[in-house]
């Protein structure tokens, strides 16, 4: 059985106490959450990974979180495996730090802040945008999901932004694929 949601349940109960009040709808699901083990919701400001064993949305972790926090929220995800941890204090964005448990999705955490995630090839393709981008979705995929994206060549290559995330390409034709995306603060070199 369904649980309904506290406002559904208001509206069943005052339904049931008014003979004319119609039926009260279902409480819509929550379309945009991850549900599989492997998915992980990217966002502009953080990401929400899947609870274990697809229970749930999971926790969204937000920029500015606290790294400690961050890193013990996603061992216990990771089945207690620690992550590689490794540091550049030479970014173009000052010293940063960085973790990840091999899956080629790396965050970024700057004064001891999460401040950014980079999914890079060969990243979970559940990791995705709310609108189903991920690492290996064509350029004309990218363009159908967010209009407004912006392509231009710069040193790394074919480069886009999508809003406030960011990425690589393998070329510049509709079928070239989205090789590396990142949100917030990054090690990029250009």
């Amino acid at each position: 059985m369904k649980q309904l949601a506290p406002v559904a349940a208001l509206a069943l109960l005052l339904a049931a106490c008014s003979p004319e009040a119609p039926a009260p709808a279902e409480a819509p699901a929550a379309a945009t959450a991850p549900t599989q083990p492997g998915e992980a919701r990217l966002e502009a400001d953080g990401f929400t990974p899947a609870n274990p064993g697809g229970r749930g949305a999971g926790r969204k972790l937000g920029f500015g979180e606290a790294e400690p926090e961050v890193i013990a929220f996603i061992t216990r995800l990771r089945g207690d495996q620690p992550p590689r941890r490794d540091a550049n204090a030479e970014c173009p964005a000052g010293p940063l730090s960085f973790a990840d448990w091999g899956d080629n999705f790396q965050l970024a955490f700057s004064e001891g802040r999460f401040a950014g995630w980079t999914a890079g090839e060969g990243a979970p393709r559940g990791f995705a945008t709310v609108s189903g981008v991920h690492v290996g979705s064509t350029l004309a995929e990218l363009r159908a999901a967010h209009p407004e994206v912006a392509v231009r060549e710069d040193s790394l290559g074919p480069e886009f932004s999508a809003g406030d995330i960011h990425g690589t390409l393998s070329g510049a034709g509709d079928d070239a694929v989205v090789t590396t995306m990142w949100a917030g603060v990054n090690c990029v070199f250009r």
